[in-house]
This record gives C-alpha cells, sequence and structure tokens, in this order.
C-alpha cells in the first residue's frame, strides 16, 4: 500500500498530527486574545510590583506593547514550546523505540531495505510531521491578530515557526537518539524530557543567578528566540547551533543503530 517507511510513518501519524495542530492553533489563538489586557497600562503596575528576578520570567515591558514582542515573549517563548516539545518528544522516541517494542521494526526490518535508509526516512518523517505541527500556529496567530484587528509581519511569524521547529526537533532528537541506542521507547522519552527541562530551567533562570550564565551557552534554549525572533527574525548563528547539534543527534543515532541486536518480542 505504501511506497516507503516515509509515507507509511506520515500516515501512521495522520490523527497525531491532525489533532496537536488543532491544539497548538488553539493555544495560539487564545494567547492572542490576551493582547490588549498585556498592551495596556494595567500591567506596567503589576510589573513593577514584581521581584527583578521575576521581571525578567515576563519579558520586556516595552516589547510586549508590540504584537510581534508579544508573540515572540508570550506565544513562541513558552505558550507554543510547550505544546511542540512534548510532541516532539513523543513522536521522535516513538519512531524507532517505539515501533521496536511493539513488534513492527523487526517486520520493516525484514523487507529490502537498509537500516541506514529505514532511520533516515523515519527520521525526515519526524521532520515533516513536526513542522506541519509547528507551522500551524500561524493559523492560530493570525486568527487571532485578525480578531483583536491588529496586523502581524508574516515573514516574521514564517520565523518563528522555523526556530521553534528546530527547538523542537533538536530536543525530539535526543529522545530519538536514545530510542535508536537502546530501543526502549520509555527510557528515550525520560532522558529526552529530563534534558530539556533543565535545559529551559537554566535558561530562564540564568539573566537573574550569574552562575548560570556559562552553563547556560550548552541549554538548546540559549539558541532559540534569542533575540525574540517573531520581532527581530532568526539569528542565522544560531540556526547553525541548532541543525549541527539535530545532525550531530542522528549521526550518531545511524552509527549505532546499524550495528546493535534488534529485540525481538
Amino acid at each position: 500500500m505504501f511506497s516507503s517507511v516515509f509515507t507509511k510513518t506520515i500516515y501512521e501519524k495522520r490523527w497525531m498530527m491532525l489533532f496537536w495542530s488543532i491544539g497548538v492553533i488553539g493555544m495560539a489563538l487564545l494567547m492572542m486574545a490576551f493582547y490588549h489586557s498585556f498592551s495596556g497600562g494595567g500591567f506596567d503596575e503589576l510589573l513593577k510590583n514584581l521581584p527583578k528576578s521575576f521581571q525578567g520570567l515576563v519579558g520586556n515591558l516595552n516589547e510586549l506593547k508590540t504584537v510581534g514582542g508579544y508573540v515572540s515573549q508570550e506565544v513562541f517563548a513558552l505558550r507554543i514550546p510547550l505544546l511542540t516539545l512534548i510532541m516532539g518528544i513523543v513522536l521522535f522516541t516513538g519512531l524507532i523505540a517505539g515501533d521496536e517494542s511493539e513488534g513492527t521494526l523487526q517486520t520493516l526490518l525484514t523487507q529490502p531495505i537498509s537500516r541506514l535508509q529505514l532511520l533516515l526516512e523515519k527520521f525526515l518523517a519526524g521532520l515533516f510531521i513536526s513542522f506541519v505541527i509547528c507551522a500551524s500556529a500561524i493559523a492560530g496567530v493570525m486568527l487571532g491578530t485578525a480578531l483583536i484587528h491588529e496586523h502581524m509581519n508574516l515573514v516574521r511569524l514564517f520565523q518563528a515557526v522555523v526556530g521553534v521547529w528546530l527547538l523542537t526537533v533538536a530536543c525530539g532528537s535526543i529522545g530519538f537518539m536514545f530510542g535508536a541506542i537502546t530501543g526502549k521507547k520509555g527510557l528515550a522519552g525520560s532522558v529526552a524530557g529530563l534534558l530539556t527541562f533543565s535545559f529551559y530551567m537554566i535558561t530562564s533562570f540564568a539573566g537573574s543567578v550569574s552562575w548560570l550564565a556559562r552553563p547556560e551557552k550548552l541549554s538548546l534554549f540559549h539558541y532559540y528566540n534569542n533575540p525574540g525572533i517573531a520581532l527581530y527574525g532568526l539569528k542565522g548563528s544560531n540556526v547553525i547551533v541548532m541543525v549541527g547539534i539535530i545532525a550531530i543527534l542522528l549521526v550518531v543515532s545511524a552509527v549505532v543503530f546499524q550495528k546493535r541486536d534488534i529485540y525481538q518480542r
């Protein structure tokens, strides 16, 4: 029925792609509904009463008063990544380790396809699925701006989507690598989730805790939305770092996966 592992994987994940996309659209639309509450004057006093260590978590107030700044800080800084990162770890962890634990990976390998081709097609399917879900944020933001009678730079919005997609793929690739190495979906997902959460916490508090400045550069979040993509656009060096990390994780996955024994149910 399917001509490749790539198309087969996309078909199998079609409902996941649909429901996660709806969730991302809903989240973006909901956050845009609060834009005028942040851009109004009442929020200024509330922010001033917060401790300085927490003001950094809220974001730059002057930028929050612009649509691009608001989208960067309140939509793409946390809310959308919160959804896409969970999705990415679940998706990429299950591409190899999930099939292996279910016994379907062994069946695929009986076909005239090499382990390397199977792994690469699985990964490419993950890239496609995750991009479609991340890109659905465009629909949510554009619909939201229309409802509140504001305008958003579509090029900057697309760049923000590319940024959150790269972050999602990078964190998901951690789970993909551990899944390809161990064949254990639960272990791979746990490690990827723990590292992703650690990266976020380090970056969140690095501005307020001086000794976190150096280790924060090892965090994937250091290279995401810095500066705010929806306001300033993508930073080329950040893109290079993200792509490089993804490539390294994929190479390690491929090298180990081709040599290890596949779990037999």
